[in-house]
């Protein structure tokens, strides 16, 4: 499978980011918005150390370091992941929440399994679900919302994919990929609809993990973000919501056909 290489003719620089007003507060380098609540420890849902191995478990899950089907021993656990059996179970229990474990007994848990047929309705699920988020979003958006659209969108393309880069897909840009999609959606005004978007690009960006050998394979679609990012900032709904919905699509059948091609 090759790498999409879509050239736009006569698509001008990115001109409508907005630059962060002076004093206002950054997210810490660690904050992990896009999952909401309940994984940064003060939502109430999770202990401190409950919420360190969850997000310990969810990074080596969707980096494929834990593979789909492996079995998930409490006793191993405590030992690799250095914490108690609570904060373990506390973590497990909402991960299969979430769609990337399962639980097979009282006592048990599996990594989620995976398929082609998963692939194709997560990435569905979230062409339809991302798209309405973002119509919202851009009709209730403010300021604040246009500093994080604009924040994000920098911190993204300073990690951009680049053709000759064949190394694999890194932890610094699959963060900022995560936190620029879910900065576009955040102004949507449900935190039901952000959690299902949140579980769904976990599931999708696994897959890409799973499937891809490089990120080089995903240059060509690089240039995407800042053209949803304008659109979206400019006010211009439909046209923003068409970008990304082709633009998940695109990517989506990019890692299907390397998915295919891996499981083959």
């Amino acid at each position: 499978m090759g790498v999409i290489n879509r050239q736009r003719a006569g698509q001008a620089a990115p001109t409508a980011d907005v630059a962060a007003v002076e004093g206002a507060p950054a997210p810490a380098a660690d904050a992990v918005i896009y999952l909401p609540g309940w994984c940064d420890g003060r939502g109430g849902a999770l202990s401190n150390e409950g919420a360190d191995t969850l997000l310990r478990l969810r990074r080596d899950i969707l980096s494929g370091r834990l593979e789909p089907n492996a079995p998930l021993m409490l006793k191993t656990l405590t030992a690799d992941y250095d914490a108690g059996l609570l904060p373990l179970r506390e973590a497990l229990t909402l991960l299969c929440g979430a769609g990337l474990v399962v639980q097979e007994s009282p006592r048990g848990f599996r990594v989620a399994p995976a398929s082609r047929d998963d692939l194709v309705d997560v990435a569905q699920c979230r062409r339809r679900l991302e798209t309405m988020a973002l119509a919202q979003s851009i009709r209730r958006g403010d300021a604040l919302w246009r500093r994080q659209v604009g924040r994000t969108r920098r911190a993204l393309a300073e990690v951009a994919a680049r053709e000759d880069d064949m190394g694999p897909i890194d932890a610094a840009w699959e963060e900022r990929h995560s936190r620029y999609h879910f900065a576009l959606i955040s102004a949507c005004g449900s935190n039901a609809l952000l959690a299902f978007c949140a579980q769904l690009l976990d599931r999708f960006d696994r897959y890409r993990h799973l499937a891809l050998p490089s990120k080089a394979l995903m240059a060509g679609l690089s240039g995407d973000h800042d053209a949803i990012a304008d659109a979206a900032l400019t006010g211009g709904a439909s046209h923003a919501v068409a970008l990304l919905d082709r633009h998940i699509a695109e990517m989506g059948a990019l890692v299907l056909g390397h998915y295919a091609a891996r499981a083959a």
